[in-house]
């Protein structure tokens, strides 16, 4: 439980050791796949790879701001193979910006690698054939064959990779350190979804409009990452008691002012903005990952004046082994359509491996780096000012670790329409104009129906 704490023996040591509009778009299905050779799976009248391993012309579509590290990254790229060219093309993504990207893979915008930021993203692009089949290449390849061996540790449909993960993304609870000074508590590392309850109503009671941006989540995380399924995908699974659990909490912190309103998140749009409202103070607490990081040291845009301090996702109950909701993420796809399979293919090991470290400006910490963390992964991730902004040491019991694992999502079918249906369900239950129960019936006929389709 959470723990009241002596204010005068507070100390700071550390060690330093150097989407719902998109869902509903149908995709209409493009060129096939490959399989282990770049160029295999296409048609007899689609042109023979232009280019080589080393030699091509490729178009990157990506999320992340190029000054962010991914100009950096493809500038080493081309000075290592200067006959590859490599032009960097920055979507935004939310709603506007992955629709975007949806019509101009379908249509004749030239796009060689792209980037899926979601299960639910990767799922549709790759089931309608925009992507490359990646099982075969990265099966002959020794750091990137892990992603195709079992127990899978990554997104695969119907059995099959087409989506690299390029960084680690363990959920996280990242806090205002001075909170937990103004609520005099402390907050252990093993705490439990009740205990992360408790805090977030002391951080209301000391003074933050709310305490928490958002509630944890026991339905993935006493699940795993197949959560939505029961019998290897052949049914639904919301009538597991963890997902009731997982929306009464909701509803018990938002009663209780512990998170926003969903009328209020709807009103300002904050889904997309939470970190303005943790780094001004609005709210003590948000469940995250390392998107906040990157905030959080960018002063000029965020100026605060608090140390953000991390503790582990919250266990759903005190002692019983669960999993981290987050995932290996930000997965990179190789169009179907690309003319340059093979330099594409160059590009993928490059960023998994050598270019890793320029992203990590970003927040980004690829699978490599989660295994080996380096001085310069730290200096980039954490910039110039982390020992006045991070509690560094923190950082490293919550994310450095195996325990809880990570969430693996290896079964898809109707997860498109699945996860839309459920995010508006679960936001109806918020407004208060569909009860748990109703929701709950609901939502089990719905994707079953949806699962006997997709069949």
């Amino acid at each position: 439980m959470v723990r009241k704490k002596d204010v005068r023996a507070s100390g700071r040591g550390m060690v330093f050791k150097g989407l719902a509009l998109v869902a509903a778009i149908t995709l209409l299905p493009a060129c096939g796949a490959g399989g282990g050779d770049p160029t295999a799976g296409k048609s007899s009248d689609s042109p023979v790879d232009k280019g080589t391993a080393e030699e091509g012309s490729l178009v990157v579509w990506g999320g992340v701001a190029p000054e962010m590290g991914p100009q950096a990254l493809i500038d080493a790229f081309m000075e290592k193979y200067p006959d590859i060219d490599v032009e960097y093309v920055r979507f935004v993504n939310d709603a506007e910006g992955i629709l975007k990207l949806d019509t101009a893979l379908q249509g004749g915008v030239p796009i060689d690698v792209f980037f899926s930021y979601g299960t639910v993203d990767v799922v549709r692009r790759s089931e309608a054939g925009l992507a490359m089949d990646l099982t075969e290449l990265a099966s002959q390849d020794g750091d990137l064959k892990m992603f195709t061996e079992d127990p899978p540790i990554s997104t695969l449909v119907d059995g099959k990779l087409y989506s690299i993960p390029t960084s680690m993304y363990p959920n996280y609870v990242a806090i205002n350190e001075d909170a937990i000074e103004k609520a005099g508590i402390d907050v252990p590392f093993d705490w439990t979804m009740d205990d992360y309850h408790e805090v977030a109503q002391a951080f209301k009671d000391a003074g933050f409009e709310v305490g928490a941006y958002n509630a944890p989540k026991p339905f993935p995380a006493t699940l795993g990452g197949d959560y939505l399924y029961k019998d290897g995908g052949e049914e639904s699974n919301f009538d597991d008691p963890s997902y009731r659990d997982e929306l009464e909490l909701v509803l018990d912190m938002q009663e209780d002012g512990s998170i926003f309103t969903q009328e209020r998140i709807l009103a300002e749009g904050i889904g997309g903005y939470a970190q303005n409202y943790f780094l001004n103070g609005t709210f003590g607490m948000m469940i995250d990952g390392n998107n906040v990081i990157r905030y959080a040291k960018n002063l000029a845009e965020y100026p605060h004046d608090f140390r953000v301090t991390f503790r582990p996702y919250p266990a759903p109950s005190e002692g019983e082994p669960y999993f981290n909701p987050g995932v290996r993420g930000d997965d990179v796809q190789i169009s179907a359509k690309t003319e340059y399979p093979a330099a594409a293919w160059t590009f993928v090991k490059y960023w998994m491996d050598e270019g890793a470290d320029y992203m990590t400006t970003a927040g980004k910490v690829s699978p490599k780096q989660f295994e080996d963390p380096s001085p310069t992964m730290y200096e980039n991730l954490f910039g110039p000012d982390a020992e006045e902004l991070f509690d560094i040491e923190a950082f490293d019991k919550t994310f450095f670790t195996e325990e809880p694992p990570l969430s693996v999502r290896a079964l898809t079918p109707a997860y498109t329409e699945i996860s839309q249906l459920k995010s508006q369900i679960e936001s109806e239950v918020r407004l208060g104009t569909k009860s748990v129960d109703d929701a709950i019936a609901e939502l089990k006929q719905k994707a079953d129906e949806a699962i006997d389709k997709a069949r």
